[in-house]
């Protein structure tokens, strides 16, 4: 099959904006969706919409895009597009589906909806129009995070016993992240509980999102602790592990990856320690990850193995993200807390 015909639907920062961060650029060689299909021989580029001049002046200018629009109704008559990249506001998608007649696939940033029905909605449609979903947790594309989940973390730290992690900015934006995250790596969460919902607070970027500390229960007595922070402190959404025979730290967002090893304890005869002081920086893989979806999703397309994150599996993520939030909301009203 030739290169698939793609449209990108919402141009801005994770649609080209982020190309122009030079902080991000010393780690990321694909930040953006612009940069992948500027490079990837699987996808031809041929449509921009959004709502703003400036971005489809830097579609056209800067990229080379040949159609850019302000809307999907202001698209040719006759124009059609094998895949559509979805990066639009997740409250600004209705619809969006029925106006791209013959889509094989989507690339879709998460959440798919502001509500768990709106995502259920928008993966049901491409059910019935037989269109491959792939969502955008990007870590499923980390070749080292891959990796881990497939042995490599067993193999490092041994059996996990507990897991600390930290987020901001959202449960709905970045704590789904370490959700899905959680998945790939432990498996499907069996339990999802809200800890401290006194302690939540509003902060990020999707409508009625808040921020919140959870825990998720997984096979093996296994419990993941995350806390909110928030990004007025500073940015972190990562996590520690510890394990029979060591500790992984995946901290930086994920750029910074270490393995603390097991060693003789110090301080007091036949016992053990995690070497806090003897670390190894693992080599990071993030930069490329984002290309990685793609590679993905064009092997499905072209009928070669399965989607790292459909969107039925992605719908296992957003109705934990769902549930916590509905806690956290029927902890307000019966007035657990002020």
């Amino acid at each position: 099959m030739g290169p698939f015909k793609t449209i990108v639907i919402g141009f801005g920062k994770i649609g080209h904006g982020f190309s122009h961060d030079p902080v991000m650029a010393k780690y990321f060689r694909y930040a953006s969706h612009a940069q992948v299909l500027r490079d990837h021989p699987d996808f031809s580029w041929e449509a921009v919409v959004d709502p703003s001049p400036a971005a489809q002046n830097a579609a056209r200018e800067e990229w080379g895009v040949p159609l850019a629009v302000g809307s999907v109704e202001e698209l040719p008559g006759d124009f059609n597009a094998d895949v559509a990249v979805i990066a639009t506001p997740p409250q600004t998608r209705s619809g969006l589906l029925e106006r791209l007649a013959g889509l094989k696939g989507v690339l879709v940033e998460k959440p798919m909806g502001v509500s768990l029905e709106q995502s259920e909605n928008f993966v049901r449609t491409c059910q019935r129009k037989s269109i491959a979903v792939q969502v955008n947790f990007w870590r499923r594309g980390d070749k080292l995070f891959r990796d881990l989940a497939q042995g490599k973390l067993v193999e490092r730290i041994g059996r996990p016993y507990a897991v600390h992690g930290v987020y901001g900015n959202g449960l709905m934006n970045n704590g789904s992240h370490m959700i899905d995250f959680s998945q790939m790596l432990f498996g499907d969460a069996i339990g999802a509980s809200v800890v401290s919902p006194e302690s939540s607070f509003v902060e990020g970027p999707v409508p009625r999102d808040c921020n919140l500390d959870f825990l998720l229960r997984f096979q093996g007595n296994l419990v993941a602790v995350f806390q909110a922070i928030s990004f007025r402190s500073y940015r972190e959404v990562g996590m520690d592990i510890w394990g029979e025979r060591g500790r992984l730290s995946i901290l930086q967002e994920g750029l910074g990856v270490t393995f603390y090893p097991r060693r003789p304890n110090r301080a007091i005869q036949n016992e053990w320690e995690v070497a806090s002081d003897q670390a190894e920086v693992l080599e990071t893989t993030c930069g490329d990850a984002l290309y990685h979806m793609y590679d993905n999703l064009a092997r499905r397309l072209k009928g070669a193995g399965s989607l790292w994150i459909s969107g039925e599996s992605a719908l296992r993520t957003e109705s934990i993200v769902h549930d916590l939030l509905n806690q956290c909301q029927k902890a307000r009203t019966e007035g657990r807390f002020k």
